[in-house]
């Protein structure tokens, strides 16, 4: 099994990889990780390092072919990020989650100790320039989510309710 899970920034996708994970003992592998870690490395924010990203193709380029490379010599896979659904060609289910931006800069408001307004201010610049970078070296509309097979709006259910609606799409998608 290779899931793919995707959604802008505090739709809640890191948590329903691990709750999947866990459920169907799966390996989570996470670009937003790598990402981070990247950004860490460098002694950046991770707002500066998506600049730098805008600036060298060659960040986002390896993120995503170590993506694609693992989920060629692995199965029973979690592949987080993105663009993880457009890349691994053979998921068994594509997932992407969404949710307000207001509900989604709370979340990580929350987590990182900021102020919502500061947040949604960070998402906006994050998504515009994840965005620019993703059509400019792929050609693709993050915003078109028609290789999706699932979408769901984790905005209106709990973590709980949300990993039992989409644990029972994946079983039966599977099947």
């Amino acid at each position: 099994m290779k899931i793919t899970i995707g959604g802008l920034p505090g739709s809640g996708t890191s948590t329903l990889a691990g709750k999947l994970a866990g459920k169907f003992n799966l390996i989570v592998i996470s670009a937003g990780d790598t990402f981070r870690k990247l950004a860490r490395e460098h002694n950046m924010s991770l707002k500066e390092f998506g600049h730098l990203a805008e600036k060298d193709q060659d960040i986002d380029r390896q993120l995503d072919k170590q993506q694609q490379k693992i989920a060629q010599h692995r199965n029973n896979v979690i592949l987080e990020g993105r663009l993880a659904g457009h890349f691994i060609e053979d998921a068994t289910t594509r997932i992407w989650l969404k949710a307000p931006i207001e509900v989604r800069a709370a979340r990580i408001a929350h987590r990182e100790a900021e102020t919502v307004t500061q947040t949604i201010a960070e998402i906006r610049t994050r998504e515009e320039c994840e965005a620019s970078r993703y059509k400019n070296y792929y050609q693709l509309n993050i915003n078109d989510l028609a290789i999706y097979d699932i979408i769901l709006d984790t905005a209106r259910y709990t973590k709980e309710q949300t990993t039992r609606i989409i644990s029972e799409a994946v079983q039966n998608h599977k099947q």
